[in-house]
């Protein structure tokens, strides 16, 4: 019986500390979604970035690939992209540019390859983001909808 409080506790530990070590790439990335709704007006993101077109999707591709938030701190930003009106296409463009490009990633690249993978590095995130929007912008509005409202197999929903 005690090996298996030890083990619960080794694991609650271990959550704490992913917790803790996560926690300021999340607040930052919090702050990049206030400076985002502050400095950004809201009619600007719906405009550029709020059609289902492939234009939206590369200027939020654009935007993404020089912000410094890593995969935990990019999501409260393209959450507030999302609410000030950013499509789903853009947004998932966002979401996959930004982690992928960011300055930390583009100096180790540096540090350990050469100069010409840190070029196409921010290259390829413009390219995996744009076909992640285009892509998500093909699949219907309806199936979307009918997939979040949906209660889940279990009725959990």
């Amino acid at each position: 019986m005690n090996t298996i409080m030890d083990i619960f506790l080794a694991i609650l530990r271990e959550a704490w500390q992913i917790l803790a070590e996560a926690a300021p790439f999340i607040l930052f990335g919090f702050l990049a979604a206030g400076l985002l709704k502050a400095l950004i007006p809201q009619e600007l993101v719906a405009r550029h970035l709020g059609r289902r077109t492939t234009g939206a999707v590369i200027k939020a591709s654009l935007l993404g690939i020089p912000m410094p938030l890593c995969s935990c701190g990019v999501i409260p930003a393209a959450v507030g992209l999302r609410q000030q009106g950013a499509s789903r296409g853009a947004s998932a463009a966002f979401l996959v540019s930004t982690p992928e490009s960011g300055v930390d990633s583009i100096a180790i690249t540096w540090a350990l390859l050469d100069p010409v993978m840190t070029v196409i590095r921010p290259i390829a995130a413009f390219v995996t983001a744009t076909l992640t929007g285009i892509l998500i912008n093909l699949l219907p509005e309806e199936a979307l909808e009918k997939t979040r409202t949906q209660p889940d197999q279990a009725g959990c929903g």
